[in-house]
């Protein structure tokens, strides 16, 4: 189930595990936090190909997964773009998908601008030739935790 309120969202993923998603054209980068939202690690880059429904539903039981972030790449503006509303529309269809295999999850959306340059510079310093789509997942998981530890610590 998609959520667009933050604040919804913050209140449903308590002690669960996030699965953030980098959608690229073809591959897509995959991080996992701990249920705390302590540590964030890349987990794995899978294809975006006709298993790739099968890998996701695998990957959110393979390690209990509570809750996804979808990284999306806005305008300055905060505003959808073509690609931005791209990767909405395949986060619906990854909705309907696990919801049809009886797997509700609350999926929200957060602001990846800049996190695949981010970590290509990392890794290029560090991994030759990695694919950095699982590092860019994790530079924006750990931006969503962070800002949202933040305001957690702001509201109380």
């Amino acid at each position: 189930m998609i959520i667009r309120n933050i604040k919804e969202f913050i209140n449903v993923i308590d002690d669960k595990k996030i699965l953030s998603v980098d959608f690229g054209k073809k591959k897509v980068g995959l991080a996992i936090s701990n249920t705390k939202h302590t540590i964030t690690s890349p987990l794995k880059n899978i294809m975006r190909n006709k298993l790739f429904h099968e890998n996701i539903q695998k990957i959110i039981l393979d390690y209990n997964v509570g809750a996804i972030l979808v990284g999306l790449p806005l305008n300055r503006d905060k505003s959808l773009n073509k690609i931005s509303q791209f990767i909405v529309d395949i986060s619906k269809n990854m909705d309907f998908y696990l919801i049809e295999n009886k797997i509700m999850l609350p999926i929200c959306f957060w602001d990846e601008n800049f996190s695949s340059f981010e970590a290509k510079t990392l890794v290029s310093d560090f991994y030759k030739g990695t694919k950095i789509d699982k590092f860019a997942a994790k530079i924006f998981l750990d931006d969503f935790i962070r800002e949202n530890t933040l305001l957690n610590e702001k509201e109380n």
